[in-house]
């Protein structure tokens, strides 16, 4: 934390790094005066307690953040669960053409045909697309940001895309290996735990639909969402708690704890570079990147015999465990997340906590994992 305690006042105080954070970015966080309208007064002033009406300001932003996650979340759901219902009424009259009478089992038939066809997958793709972009500008006009704050792209160049990209790609391979190691332990104290489903078996439409969700519609959806909106929003007194938190709730919204593993490290990584370049496309880059090698390596273990997939995986893991480690190396030694002052601190987590739409959306997303599980399991 920066040693700024001898600020109990700012003032005058710079719009641009309002306060005083020399590792912070000033060209990313939205405007302060949107929170302390006449910052720009000769009088005005920063205190290190936020005033009332400032920390009323600072809740209401948090609160349509945390808010708008609960809505993509609703949304999605809703969408899903009514496609799938008029899905499941339009094959059951087909099938009641073609039978006459139906099975008594005939609901879970019908399940595993939509669940092993490109059905689901197709309900699941149009249901988070529309949910996560409904809520995406939703979300920007109730906290005033437009589009085009998102992608001001500045100082990207190929060598560092590449840079993340392969710190991403390691990322995905170390929390899997230590996920492994998680389920190994967790089934030998007689605990089952929930591993989701991403195999790329069926017909040639269902692994184009998870495809196509995986490699397009989440990463882009995603990265609108939360490195978008929900980023931007939790920035705005204070960028390295805008990373942390967006990162936990990305992890989050996954709703398993292995994939926690893997989300939150990729969740501080894209919300740094998007707050580094000041654009959403390095983390759409990386976020593509991961998920589609993530595919690639599945349709391999499809296609490939056993013997060539051993190959395949000891070669791409050495080569990502090599490249990898390096550029993480490099980016670890050469930058470093921003700092928070003493002002920050108080408006940040301290509000953020006695947020009730806060802890909502922790609870909800934990009880779904938890069904989840429960269902699968």
């Amino acid at each position: 934390m920066l040693n700024t305690c001898e600020y109990s006042e700012i003032s005058p105080v710079d719009l641009k790094n309002p306060f005083r954070n020399p590792t912070e970015e000033p060209d990313y966080s939205p405007d302060y005066r949107e929170i302390v309208p006449d910052l720009d007064l000769p009088e005005s002033k920063l205190s290190l307690f936020p005033a009332h009406h400032e920390k009323i300001t600072i809740r209401r932003y948090f609160a349509l953040t945390f808010l708008t996650l609960l809505f993509a979340l609703l949304t999605a759901t809703s969408i899903y669960v009514a496609l799938q219902g008029i899905a499941s009424v339009m094959l059951r009259q087909v099938d009641l053409r073609k039978l006459g009478e139906l099975p008594q089992n005939y609901p879970q038939i019908l399940q595993q045909y939509m669940s092993d066809s490109a059905i689901s997958y197709s309900i699941n793709l149009i249901a988070f697309f529309f949910g996560n972009l409904a809520a995406f500008f939703i979300g920007c006009k109730l906290t005033n940001l437009k589009l085009r704050e998102f992608f001001r792209l500045r100082s990207f160049t190929t060598p560092r895309a590449f840079c993340y990209i392969f710190i991403g790609l390691w990322l995905q391979l170390a929390t899997g290996l230590i996920g492994e190691q998680l389920i190994r332990l967790v089934r030998a104290m007689g605990v089952s735990l929930y591993v989701p489903d991403t195999d790329m078996e069926g017909s040639f439409m269902r692994v184009a639909m998870l495809a196509l969700y995986a490699c397009i519609v989440a990463p882009v959806t995603e990265e609108l969402l939360v490195r978008g909106l929900v980023l931007k929003n939790l920035s705005r007194v204070s960028q390295r708690f805008g990373i942390l938190l967006s990162a936990f709730l990305f992890g989050l919204m996954h709703e398993n704890l292995l994939q926690f593993l893997f989300t939150f490290p990729l969740g501080i990584l894209l919300a740094y570079i998007t707050i580094r370049h000041n654009s959403l496309t390095p983390a759409i880059l990386v976020h593509i990147s991961v998920n589609t090698a993530g595919v690639m390596l599945s349709l391999c273990e499809r296609f490939f015999s056993q013997g060539s997939m051993r190959i395949v995986n000891i070669s791409y893991t050495l080569g990502i465990f090599l490249i990898g480690s390096v550029a993480l190396l490099y980016l670890l030694f050469s930058e470093r997340l921003p700092d928070q002052t003493p002002h920050q601190s108080m408006r940040a987590g301290r509000i953020v906590v006695t947020s009730p739409l806060f802890w909502l959306v922790i609870g909800v997303h934990i009880a779904s994992a938890i069904l989840t599980g429960a269902v699968v399991n």
